[in-house]
């Protein structure tokens, strides 16, 4: 067994350039659960300004992740609350839920991001968040970083503020790997 991990380990590095993904393992594989709450560094509400006078808004409380935003000019809004199941559940024999998720910690490039996907989903990447102190002109931001991907490749940053988001704006971090 402890072949097969290291295996799938190495393929996985493989596959994804040298990304490295490390999820949550402990001795007793069926026992692994999800978590039950998000990380408080996550809860509150965080913006992204789009560039064209409209917000994103993503708030997190101890269990309910609620998003705001705008595609192709319309309104989207969804909230969804967290459970805590066992991750070698098949998701596809679960009792359906389309506004529950799950979520789990895990480490990319040596950050700890938390990966949120459908209670239901058994296919597909999750969106991750994390949050990192980030350096910008001198001045230390909370940043709530959005990604998505097998290579978990950031899509975009929140802030605390509106005030930030607009000043910010898309800023791109040097030290992050975005999607394109």
């Amino acid at each position: 067994m402890k072949k097969q991990l290291l295996f799938m380990a190495l393929l996985g590095g493989l596959t994804f350039g040298g990304t490295q993904i490390v999820a949550p393992t402990t001795a007793q594989a069926s026992t692994q659960k999800s978590v039950k709450a998000f990380p408080k560094k996550l809860q509150g509400a965080w913006y992204h300004y789009d560039g064209h006078g409209k917000y994103d808004k993503v708030k997190f409380t101890a269990t309910k992740w609620r998003t705001v935003g705008y595609q192709n000019g319309s309104r989207y809004a969804s909230t969804s609350k967290l459970h805590q199941r066992n991750l070698n559940a098949d998701p596809d024999k679960l009792a359906r839920h389309a506004n529950w998720v799950v979520g789990w910690k895990m480490t990319v490039r040596r950050a700890s991001w938390t990966d949120l996907r459908g209670w239901n989903q058994s296919a597909g990447d999750g969106t991750y968040y994390k949050v990192a102190n980030k350096r910008y002109h001198g001045q230390k931001l909370a940043v709530l970083s959005e990604a998505g991907g097998a290579g978990v490749w950031v899509t975009q940053h929140y802030y605390a503020s509106k005030q930030v988001a607009k000043q910010m704006k898309n800023h791109r971090f040097n030290s992050e790997v975005y999607y394109a």
